[in-house]
């Protein structure tokens, strides 16, 4: 075991030596970035530690996150406390100079796997700023107003996913581009009562247009999918998937706070925050569900010590009625708090969380949360 120990300091003496060596005949690195002994790459190593103490004063079927389509609408009671580390995240970014440009390799991952496993979030290659392969956020989305709540869920009716896609992104400035990207499609929706299997014929279409200032960015995005389900004798019922998704922040303050937002619709829009995409009709056939859904947002920085988040959320669902009445019909989510930055990449905060969901045939249920969190980064 010992021999273990020593290789590996002598591994960091040299991996240090040889870095520092390489930094007075190289362009000086980003800070936090090493170079990788013998070669022209760098590399960044980082994450944080989090933990969360959650007390529901209703059910929900989500302990260790809020989602609102997890609330019970049969009109039970109960209280509920979680602690749990599973949102501490690791990463891994890798950055190599080649002919064709700069190749990045990103893996990352936290532990909201089963039973606390080790997961994959990211894991992709980005080829000179262009090429992306791999799994990464989905182009439908805008990953940049992605509220800052110690809640791990996020809102409901929100775009919201990770997807392995082939992507390409071109700019046409410094402040404008345009990506296109076909990515993994997926399957949740209502079968027919007639015997068969789901199909995913073709990978989702996503795109997306943004423009970005110093006062804040836009983003105008799409999808296109296809869903086919396979009837035992071989016939097919077959729905076409859409969405459309406005999105922005605007800068004030003096840029140090911002407004966010978020427009969503679309039949089958769902699919893009795990929803339902299509369900039954009144005459037993496959159709898309549409969907509609808005986010609110503030983020605000009372001084160099403390800063909240306030974000609101609505999301409705045209049912079919091939649809059971306890099937999702609207959700609202709201949550609000308050951050303190005690010292240099550490935080504790509190958030209360409120959420509600209404059902089909009108049943509703509502749910409220308190999470104590505390977290430091380190990279």
């Amino acid at each position: 075991m010992r021999k273990f120990y020593l290789i590996g300091i002598l591994f960091l003496m040299s991996f240090t030596t040889y870095g520092q060596q390489a930094s007075e005949t190289t362009e000086d690195f980003p800070p936090g970035w090493w170079h990788i002994p013998k070669t022209k790459s760098i590399l960044k190593f980082g994450g944080y530690v989090k933990f969360d103490l959650i007390h529901d004063f209703n059910p929900i079927a989500s302990p260790d996150f809020f989602d609102v389509t997890k609330i019970p609408t049969d009109g039970s009671e109960g209280r509920s406390s979680n602690l749990n580390a599973k949102e501490t995240r690791l990463y891994l970014d890798v950055k190599s100079p080649s002919k064709v440009g700069e190749i990045r390799t990103y893996v990352e991952g936290d532990f909201y796997g089963s039973g606390g496993a080790f997961r994959l979030r990211h894991a992709f290659v980005e080829i000179d700023g262009k090429w992306l392969a791999g799994q990464w956020w989905s182009t439908f989305m805008d990953e940049n107003i992605i509220p800052n709540t110690l809640d791990f869920e996020k809102p409901g009716a929100y775009a919201f996913a990770r997807h392995p896609m082939l992507r390409y992104k071109h700019s046409f400035s410094t402040d404008a581009y345009f990506a296109i990207a076909v990515e993994q499609s997926s399957i949740n929706a209502q079968a027919p009562a007639q015997a068969g299997n789901f199909e995913n014929p073709l990978p989702d279409l996503t795109a997306r247009y943004r423009i970005t200032k110093p006062w804040g960015h836009v983003q105008l995005s799409g999808y296109a999918g296809k869903l086919v389900y396979r009837f035992t004798n071989g016939d097919t019922d077959e729905v076409n998937l859409f969405g459309a998704n406005f999105s922005g922040q605007l800068n004030f303050n003096s840029l140090k706070d911002r407004f966010f937002y978020q427009v969503l619709y679309g039949p089958g829009v769902g699919r893009t925050r795990g929803g339902l995409s299509a369900a039954i009709d009144e005459n037993g056939n496959l159709k898309a569900l549409t969907d509609s859904g808005f986010t609110l947002g503030v983020d605000h920085r009372w001084n160099d010590s403390f800063s909240s988040v306030v974000v609101y959320n609505q999301g409705q669902v045209n049912n079919l009625a091939g649809q059971p009445g306890t099937a999702v019909q609207a959700v609202n989510y709201a949550a609000a708090n308050l951050l303190w930055h005690f010292a240099e990449h550490a935080m504790a905060g509190v958030e209360y969380l409120w959420g509600l969901r209404k059902d089909f045939n009108d049943a509703d249920g509502r749910a409220n949360r308190l999470q104590f969190s505390v977290k430091y980064v380190f990279n």
